[in-house]
């Protein structure tokens, strides 16, 4: 096993941790800067090792983070926050952010979230009375973690009691010195602010790597889980139903119970943070679990195919499945000049990551894409076996990419 030990000249280290079905990152600059993009795993994939990875984080950053980074509230992004609990409110924490879509005091906000939390309860209602498939529970599992989900974010909002700013990024204009962070600049390119783009799920065809469906039955690019008399007016709050309405759901929608549950799911995503990292001529994407309407949003615009073509590092989307990496984008990134790390895992999802996806990344990046169930841990699922290029080194519960500045 090759040793964790710090690069042999000045670069950033992305620390990309085996969590289980989940997404941790730490980002380090020089001087001592951290960046925790996401802290964590799927109860349906959790392996066992979320706990020292967040001891590790505390040792490499001596306690001292200068920016957090939640993508969106999903509990394989965001467990870690509530429990590493004890362990953040000790940190010295800069700046957090969470998408705009989780401030309570917009008024769009609270209506997505209203509408999200009444599609969740009649998912689980049908589903206590008809258990779905492995995958559609493990997906539902994931959406419907809502009291785990609410605490983690509460401790973000309140930034651990630290004292940290707390900020509700949406996509616009870059962001200097994020964190203090001297020669850091970051572009959020998503989430928008628009509601269709944060409903469309699935990309038409000469985007996708195959056609995506759920249980055999392609979900519509904007559903609509709620009828007309359930949907919220302008300058409604969010819908108010009774309890037979919220049986009604399920039954109402044009999707089938499993296929309602994967667009709720999808467009949970679509509220990631999507970010552009650049520094010292050297540009980072973190794409969070954004799919296609998020990317869509900020695709066309010529400065973002320009940072694209200029990439140096890319975080895959969504545990690199099938719809979540345009084709576009994908191709628009430097051929063997960037590497990918994609934390994924087959289980609970054996549809995850896609073969083809992965097959592209190689081919795009000259075969420098790592998963990080590539990473061994006993009684784990096994990704492929772990080889090395340059720049990476090794360790326990890690991989680290040294991008030399």
């Amino acid at each position: 096993m090759a040793g964790s030990g710090g690069p042999r000249a000045p670069s950033i280290r992305i620390r990309m941790y085996r969590v289980g079905f989940g997404d941790c990152f730490l980002v380090s600059f020089p001087d001592d800067n951290h960046v925790l993009v996401d802290c964590g795993v799927h109860v349906r994939g959790d392996i066992g090792t979320l706990r020292p990875v967040l001891d590790d984080i505390a040792s490499e950053t001596k306690g001292r983070l200068a920016l957090i980074i939640a993508s969106h509230a999903h509990e394989d992004h965001i467990s870690g926050f509530l429990r590493g609990e004890d362990l953040f409110r000790t940190f010295e924490i800069g700046e957090i952010w969470l998408p705009w879509t989780e401030d309570k005091e917009d008024a769009l906000a609270r209506t997505l979230r209203q509408r999200r939390a009444e599609v969740t309860a009649a998912l689980e209602q049908h589903f206590a009375l008809d258990q779905g498939a492995p995958d559609v529970m493990a997906v539902v599992a994931n959406a419907a973690a809502a009291g785990r989900n609410s605490r983690a974010l509460e401790n973000l909002r309140a930034g651990f009691g630290t004292g940290a700013r707390v900020r509700y990024v949406e996509a616009g204009l870059p962001i200097d010195r994020p964190g203090g962070v001297a020669g850091l600049r970051i572009r959020p390119l998503g989430p928008p602010r628009d509601e269709a783009s944060l409903g469309r799920m699935n990309p038409p065809k000469p985007e996708r790597y195959f056609r995506a469906a759920a249980r055999g039955a392609e979900a519509t690019d904007t559903p609509r889980p709620f009828g007309p008399e359930h949907e919220a007016g302008p300058g409604d709050p969010g819908p108010r139903l009774d309890e037979r309405q919220r049986r009604e759901i399920v039954r109402a929608t044009e999707l089938s119970p499993e296929a309602l549950a994967f667009a709720l799911d999808r467009a949970i995503n679509n509220t990631s943070l999507v970010l552009l990292f650049t520094y010292r001529g050297r540009s980072l994407l973190f794409a969070g679990d954004a799919q296609f309407g998020a990317w869509k949003s900020w695709l066309d615009d010529k400065g973002t195919a320009d940072a694209l073509a200029g990439l140096s590092f890319y975080k895959v989307a969504h545990h690199g499945s099938e719809n979540a990496t345009p084709r576009s984008a994908l191709e628009e990134m430097p051929t063997g000049e960037f590497v990918a790390m994609m934390s994924t895992q087959g289980h609970p999802w054996p549809s995850i990551p896609y073969g083809k996806l992965f097959t592209a990344l190689e081919r795009q990046t000259g075969g420098r894409v790592l998963r990080s169930d590539s990473i061994p841990v006993a009684d784990a699922p096994e990704g492929p076996p772990l080889a090395l290029p340059p720049d990476f080194t090794e360790g326990r519960l890690w991989i680290d990419y040294h991008l030399p500045l």
